[in-house]
């Protein structure tokens, strides 16, 4: 790690796309929400809403990679989660996507779950490398 921002790629990726925004957009939204966005400075009000949406929707996403790596709520509860806490995941995913987990789709994202699956199976099925002897 070459600093906190690791090789800084996301930091990255994040700028560029900010920086190809067309600043028409941003005049747009500065007049729908009646404040001045500039793409060269956010505030930090909208940094902080940004990153707070971030932070809540990919613990949401983490969970919908979950449920569809583990097959669902009962493999899950076979991995050690417990019923209630299942439950109250999928409402506040139900609550911020409008989804159950197993219907939500990402356009942006594929799962290879077949891949996913085999690689889970094959390192299960692993055998457990036996401690070299002198």
């Amino acid at each position: 790690m070459d600093s906190l921002e690791g090789l800084g790629v996301a930091r990255a990726r994040w700028h560029d796309f900010h920086d190809s925004v067309p600043d028409e957009l941003y005049a747009e939204i500065s007049e729908i929400e009646g404040n001045d966005v500039h793409p060269d400075e956010l505030p930090d009000e909208v940094r902080d809403e940004i990153a707070s949406a971030v932070i809540e929707r990919s613990e949401l996403l983490g969970f919908w990679l979950t449920w569809h790596l583990a097959g669902g709520f009962a493999n899950l509860e076979r991995g050690g989660w417990h019923r209630a806490t299942i439950h109250r995941k999928i409402r506040r995913f139900r609550a911020e996507f409008d989804r159950h987990p197993d219907e939500f789709r990402l356009p942006w994202l594929r799962l290879d779950l077949q891949k996913a699956w085999r690689e889970q199976l094959v390192s299960a099925l692993r055998p457990i490398d036996e401690p070299v002897s002198d």
